[in-house]
Formats: structure tokens, C-alpha cells, sequence
């Protein structure tokens, strides 16, 4: 979760020898920082969730996945540490490796600090990213999931699930992830079902 702090702008530079010497990460966009704030409970079981599911399924690929402590450059001037990344083939980074320039697959798990933010900035910026191929929005409230997937065209299909009985699909990677095993251990119950149990008079 991301906090705008109060300090003066930044440059780049200044930003990354800052975050060097932090104890805490922050996030960078045009010169203002953005404290990432500590996660709940239920936003770290469905980061942990994904990887393992994704890392599981990549596991003889020739792909890597990352958690949110590996920072993304989306773009000059806007430097971010999304929840779950995922890059195939070669593996482009600056900064001795540590941050990431071209991901394949990018997972936010929203949260109420961050969700404008996922939403607006940063979709706005990795839509724009050559290398993405899918970026995933997932709630940590009820089950919804948004997948954004980029077409030949390089236009944008959203796609949203809300029944833990779905599977998302990442045909770019060619991983198939049940809503079940993203949402496992967080006993959300999906609106679907409700309605399936008050049409069948449960």
C-alpha cells in the first residue's frame, strides 16, 4: 500500500539513492515519492497465492516471478514495486539489478491506498509498455478479478471474474489459475454463488 509523502521533488537519482539507504520502499512518479505502507492480512495471502500458483506452473519455463520487493520501471520518471511480476524470456534490468525493465505479466492486489492509483497512473503507463502482456487487477475485499490483455492491435480486453468457480486464463505465459487458489485461506464468498444459493432457496 503507497502513501504521497510531503517532501520535495526528487530526481531520479535522488530518488534511487534514497531508496538505497531506506528502510521502507517507496515509489517514484515524476518526482514525488510514495511510501509503501505495511500490507494487511489478507493482501499478503493473496500476493503469496499468485506466486506460488504462477511459480509452480513456470517452474521448468523459462520465466521468473518476482514479489513485490523487486522494483519495475514502467517508464523515465516512474518507478513502482508491483505485488507479483512475472518476465519470460531475456531478462532486461538497470540500477545493478534492481529494477526491472521489462515485465510480462503484472499483478496489483488492491487496496484502499492504492487502488486510484492502479487504476489511473500506473495503468495508464503500462498500457504503454512494450514488454507487458497482461496486467491483473485483484481485489482482497470479494472476489473480483480484472484482466486487462493486450491484443495484436495493441488495444486493451478487460475481462473480470467474480465466481471462485473461474479460471484465469494467461495465455501469454500459459498459465491457467483457478479464483479458488488465488483466494485460498481468505474465505471470501463469491456473488455468484450467493445468487446461486438464494435463487435455489439456501
Amino acid at each position: 500500500m503507497s502513501q504521497a509523502t510531503a517532501e520535495k521533488l526528487m530526481s531520479v537519482e535522488e530518488y534511487l539513492a534514497f531508496e538505497e539507504k531506506s528502510k521502507i520502499k517507496h515509489e517514484y512518479m515524476d518526482g514525488k515519492i510514495f511510501s509503501m505502507a505495511g500490507a494487511t492480512r489478507k493482501h499478503n495471502l493473496t500476493t503469496t497465492n499468485i506466486s506460488t500458483e504462477l511459480n509452480l506452473q513456470l517452474r521448468e519455463e523459462n520465466c521468473e516471478v518476482y514479489a513485490s520487493d523487486f522494483r519495475v520501471k514502467i517508464r523515465d520518471g516512474h518507478n513502482v514495486y508491483p505485488d507479483v511480476a512475472v518476465v519470460c524470456g531475456e531478462i532486461l534490468t538497470e540500477s545493478n539489478e534492481t529494477t526491472l525493465l521489462n515485465p510480462t505479466v503484472v499483478f496489483e492486489v488492491l487496496s484502499k491506498s492504492t487502488e486510484k492509483r492502479d487504476r489511473s497512473d500506473k495503468a495508464e503507463d503500462y498500457f504503454k509498455l512494450d514488454s507487458l502482456k497482461d496486467y491483473v487487477l485483484v481485489s482482497q475485499y470479494r472476489v473480483r478479478i480484472e484482466h486487462f490483455s493486450k491484443q495484436k492491435n495493441n488495444e486493451w480486453n478487460l475481462k473480470i471474474f467474480e465466481d471462485l468457480e473461474d479460471v484465469l486464463e494467461l495465455k501469454t505465459i500459459n498459465c491457467k489459475i483457478p479464483l479458488k487458489l488465488i483466494y485460498l485461506k481468505l474465505k471470501l464468498t463469491s456473488l455468484k454463488l450467493v445468487e446461486k444459493k438464494k435463487k435455489n432457496g439456501k
